[in-house]
């Protein structure tokens, strides 16, 4: 599976895709020259209720990344994803947060909604 967003429609569309997914804080990183917060994560599939899809998910033109009550990156510890949301600034930046259990959550500032989605694996 491939998907974008480039609104918050699509977002919620890819938001509801990732609900559950499980991350792992060494597969995340911000690769600043590129303007691009990149990871790799597991989702479920329509038959599973566990993450088993491996995927890759992108967003683009990001221009600051900051975190909420996210244990030290030195860690491997996993986290699951509860939600991707959108909330506006000046049109068309805005800040994208990805919610986490345990009310961590990353927020990442952006100049325009770019996001990708694309699956890494055949299914396990």
């Amino acid at each position: 599976m491939k998907m974008a967003a480039l609104d918050t429609e699509d977002l919620i569309v890819i938001s509801s895709l990732l609900e559950g997914a499980r991350f792992n804080l060494s597969d995340m990183t911000y690769q600043s020259l590129e303007q691009r917060f990149v990871t790799v994560l597991r989702r479920k599939d329509d038959q599973s209720h566990e993450p088993s899809i491996a995927a890759g998910l992108h967003f683009d033109r990001v221009t600051k990344v900051q975190s909420i009550s996210l244990p030290q990156r030195a860690s491997n510890t996993a986290l699951t994803l509860i939600g991707i949301m959108f909330s506006p600034a000046e049109p068309p930046s805005g800040n994208i947060i990805l919610a986490f259990e345990g009310e961590i959550a990353i927020k990442l500032t952006v100049e325009c909604l770019e996001v990708a989605l694309s699956d890494l694996l055949p299914r396990t």
